[in-house]
């Protein structure tokens, strides 16, 4: 042992440090690129371009079982360090990252789920620390790290994108990526209100509030539901996810204010307010009327909305509704 790995050996106390005493004379890595030496608990990697830094514990036996140098991760280009919060450990490689806190365990992150992780913040965003290493996803398309609260998964048409919360726990019961929704197209956001939070995925979204809870919107319904202004139009947040009507034609969503009805040939419509009382009480789709054809619309002395087999008419003088028949 000399050189560089031996003045890095003495900095952090030689013999009597915590890497204790050395197991192996100085070697060349496989690749040829570099020089390390083994100690009793750890090891100090070389080469030209990083210089030589230490790894050790549970990061080094993460690194190693990932194939030390040989690995996605590279060589160090630090020694282990502590992390802001105290909590962690972490030593960052030339393509990438292991970090470790004693309730996670260690894990590697690289590439650009890890640009992601740190454009949020590292350990310090919502996200935490992560729970995985890098993984590829079932359909071979993407790839993904899980973190405490919340996941980062990335294709190369989505780019990398955070999930969490319960945002993220709607679209893992939905069935993760290989759900309707796909992957994630957004970060995770803020409405323009302030009261939501959402994220968009390659065919629908997921819309989360306090009082509503986190529900997606997909399809043409949710196509409709933008056409209306999403939550700041007159349907407010969704209440449910798209849904199977009891009959099996069609598929509806629930929101705060109405409810859009789609079906393969009537295609996706809203109902709201009193029109959409009397129909609720006249049976929904399977009532005499069946399904919505058109939005609401005004006529002379209040609104209507249009059905399969005859129509609903407010009176706004007097607030009732009445029926008539194709």
């Amino acid at each position: 042992m000399g050189g560089a790995i031996l003045t890095r050996y003495n900095q952090l106390g030689g013999s009597g440090g915590f890497l204790g005493s050395c197991v192996t004379s100085e070697l060349a890595t496989p690749d040829g690129a570099g020089r390390y030496n083994h100690f009793q608990n750890g090891s100090i990697y070389w080469t030209q371009n990083t210089g030589a830094w230490e790894v050790w514990g549970q990061i080094r036996i993460k690194w190693e079982q990932l194939g030390w140098e040989r690995s996605v991760l590279g060589y160090p280009i630090t020694g282990e360090l502590t992390t802001p919060d105290g909590a962690g450990r972490y030593n960052h490689f030339q393509n990438g990252s292991i970090y470790w806190t004693q309730a996670t365990g260690a894990w590697e992150i690289h590439g650009d789920i890890r640009a992601k992780w740190e454009q949020l913040g590292w350990e310090k965003s919502n996200l935490g620390y992560p729970t995985s290493g890098e993984l590829a996803t079932p359909d071979g398309a993407g790839r993904y790290n899980h973190f405490e609260n919340g996941s980062i998964y990335w294709t190369q048409t989505t780019g990398a994108r955070e999930v969490r919360g319960l945002i993220h726990a709607k679209w893992a019961e939905l069935g993760w990526e290989k759900s309707y929704l796909g992957y994630p197209t957004t970060d995770e956001q803020a409405t323009a209100d302030g009261v939501g939070r959402f994220n968009h995925f390659q065919r629908g979204s997921i819309y989360f509030t306090p009082a509503t809870g986190a529900h997606e919107v997909i399809g043409d319904i949710n196509t409709k539901w933008v056409e209306l202004g999403r939550q700041a139009g007159l349907l407010g947040y969704p209440l449910t996810d798209e849904t199977k009507t009891p009959d099996g034609v069609g598929r509806f969503n629930h929101f705060q204010n109405g409810s859009i009805y789609w079906t393969p040939t009537t295609g996706a419509h809203e109902v709201h307010g009193p029109i959409r009382a009397k129909w609720e009480s006249l049976g929904w789709e399977t009532g005499a009327l069946g399904y919505p054809v058109r939005d609401e619309y005004a006529v002379t002395g209040g609104r209507e909305s249009e059905f399969q087999k005859g129509f609903l008419m407010l009176n706004t003088a007097t607030n009732t509704v009445t029926v008539r028949m194709k």
